[in-house]
């Protein structure tokens, strides 16, 4: 069986992130790979307007905002992980897609990321694990997070 060498953990900041990163470190650990983290922020619309008000601006703000949260609270995963600033990513735009695409950058051999097992229309629908389970070459493992 081949040797994992980079880990890829997409984290979205919800409480169950815990659980997700202690499984991918051990799997990292076990065969000495390199953790990649990633979160990545959904898109907001650019411009909302009311009656001829653009919140342009305001929404603007915001979306620095997040940004720079994200930055700091994966900064703080990273910290305690020891994971270097080369291997903390933040992307904008679907989740989905953004994962696949570093997959494929940075030649990733095994995502571990979380999955909350919804059933029926939702799981038709898909999710984001679905999607990358999906659409990659590389294994995922997916920790099943109950609500």
């Amino acid at each position: 069986m081949k040797a994992y060498k980079k880990v890829l953990i997409p984290l979205d900041f919800h409480s169950d992130n815990d659980q997700i990163i202690a499984k991918g470190k051990a799997l990292a650990e076990i065969n000495g790979a390199s953790i990649y983290l990633l979160h990545v922020n959904e898109p907001m619309a650019g411009i909302y307007t009311f009656e001829a008000v653009s919140f342009g601006d305001e929404l603007e703000a915001f979306k620095d905002k997040i940004r720079s949260e994200s930055h700091v609270r994966l900064g703080n995963f990273a910290e305690e992980m020891g994971v270097a600033d080369s291997e903390q990513l933040i992307r904008e735009g679907k989740a989905a897609t953004e994962i696949e695409d570093v997959v494929r950058e940075l030649d990733i051999d095994l995502i571990v990321m979380g999955t909350h097992g919804h059933s029926g229309l939702q799981r038709l629908l898909g999710s984001t694990a679905n999607s990358v389970l999906n659409h990659v070459d590389c294994d995922v493992l997916t920790v099943r997070i109950r609500d």
